[in-house]
């Protein structure tokens, strides 16, 4: 039984390496990020680096929602319970799940050394929802995170070519998570060693009696984000930044269904599969980026990226129930550090109208055979466009494309209940963003 996956922040496909979300500014994902940390062209710049606030002449409010339409399927290629029979059951359906995720900002000057800022973004996330009866409903049956990160921010000019900035993260995280549990295979496993001949009488054989696990829990806490803008030439300008750690502790409540034909058993479980109090560590990865940002002409600018995630630190995810009769569940992940990288362009057109491409490649932090159906992800490519249109001298609106090139992945993991998923996961997804700055 496993019921606690991972994942932090607004509800939303699987489309970034491991559960990290990129759609946090609308005209950095016209680039797909490449530059993110160097461009400093809006208030967006308080996550990206926080440094380029100095480059912002005046008070400026940068809002965006980005529309994420995910497809993804499951092939069974063999999937067999705790007893060697073949799983029973369909292919999950469609699992990525349609969502908005919203941004906001503020950033303003104080004076020609000192700037501030505010933040609203989610930068992990996590939704997917199997249909009910499929292969690997012992594993996952939904996967829903939410998170809210709020980051004030303040950068300070120290002479004409560095600008600092540091910033502090509140962060909330609410995770909902649900897998079936297979009585017959806890029968099995658990009754027939000490009390021989009890669990055929019963029907209690693998997935001839499923039950339901559910687990919710939310936490609040905090980590910092710092970063550094050098300005080499006009024009031209190197960012770097760094992004904290943020370890939650999520608390909250694991309820279970246990189907009519198990309940003969339960005595003999010492009070397992009793609703009960559960917590979770979890640890969310530090992120480091360094971009160039570099003016060809007035009209041309190229911009470059590359991002490391600490993903290492998270190598399973290990839940504990308030009830000493439900043992301790670890569901690993190993998950390894990944690299991102990306290249991008934007050209202005005249004083209106300013286009914008990229590509970017985004490498996974999951390994073969701990591969969770939960995150099913693997390496990808971002193909991005978007348009600027300066509508007035104090209004911008943003709009940007982003087509997901995900690697079909394989699923080869066995449960915590025994049974064995075997199968491939096939998709991709298309990203729709919206947004403007207003500047005062």
């Amino acid at each position: 039984m496993a019921i606690l996956a991972c994942g932090i922040a607004a509800p939303l496909p699987v489309l970034a390496s491991g559960f990290a979300l990129q759609e946090y500014s609308v005209r950095d994902m016209g680039t797909a990020n490449a530059g993110s940390a160097a461009a400093a062209a809006d208030a967006s710049t308080v996550y990206a680096n926080p440094a380029g606030m100095m480059l912002l002449d005046r008070p400026q409010v940068t809002a965006g929602a980005s529309g994420i339409f995910g497809r993804a399927r499951f092939a069974d290629t063999g999937s067999r319970d705790a007893a060697g029979q073949p799983l029973a059951g369909g292919e999950g359906g469609e699992f990525l799940r349609d969502a908005v995720v919203p941004n906001l900002y503020a950033a303003a000057p104080l004076s020609e050394r000192v700037a501030i800022g505010i933040g609203v973004t989610a930068p992990f996330g996590l939704a997917t929802r199997y249909d009910d009866g499929w292969v690997g409903r012992y594993q996952a049956i939904r996967s829903k995170v939410v998170t809210i990160d709020v980051n004030p921010a303040v950068a300070v000019r120290v002479n004409d070519w560095l600008s600092v900035g540091v910033g502090a993260s509140a962060q909330y995280v609410h995770v909902k998570l649900s897998n079936a549990v297979d009585f017959g295979a806890v029968c099995l496993g658990r009754i027939e060693p000490v009390q021989p001949g009890t669990c055929g009488p019963l029907g209690l054989l693998p997935q001839g009696a499923d039950g339901l696990a559910d687990l919710s829990g939310h936490d609040w806490s905090f980590g910092f984000n710092a970063g550094v803008l050098v300005e080499l030439a006009e024009g031209t300008r190197i960012g770097a930044q760094y992004r904290s750690r943020i370890r939650h502790r999520v608390r909250g409540m694991a309820d279970f269904t246990v189907p009519d034909g198990a309940l003969p058993i339960l005595p003999f479980l010492g009070g397992a599969f009793s609703d009960t109090g559960a917590s979770a560590t979890v640890g969310l990865p530090a992120r480091a980026s360094v971009s160039l940002y570099h003016e060809i002409s007035p009209a041309l600018a190229l911009m470059a990226d590359v991002t490391w995630t600490e993903w290492s630190r998270l190598q399973a995810i290990t839940v504990a129930f308030d009830n000493p009769a439900q043992p301790v569940q670890s569901e690993p992940l190993r998950y390894r550090d990944t690299w991102r990288a990306a290249l991008g362009a934007e050209f202005h057109l005249d004083d209106v109208w300013t286009l914008r491409a990229g590509g970017a490649w985004d490498q996974t932090p999951s390994r073969q055979g701990f591969r969770s159906p939960r995150i099913p992800d693997n390496n990808r490519i971002v193909a991005a466009v978007g348009v600027s249109a300066r509508l007035g001298p104090n209004l911008v609106v943003d709009l940007a494309y982003n087509h997901i090139f995900i690697k079909d992945s394989a699923i080869e993991r066995i449960g915590t209940g025994g049974d064995l998923l075997l199968g491939e996961n096939t998709g991709g997804a298309n990203l729709v963003a919206l947004g403007a700055t207003l500047s005062f």
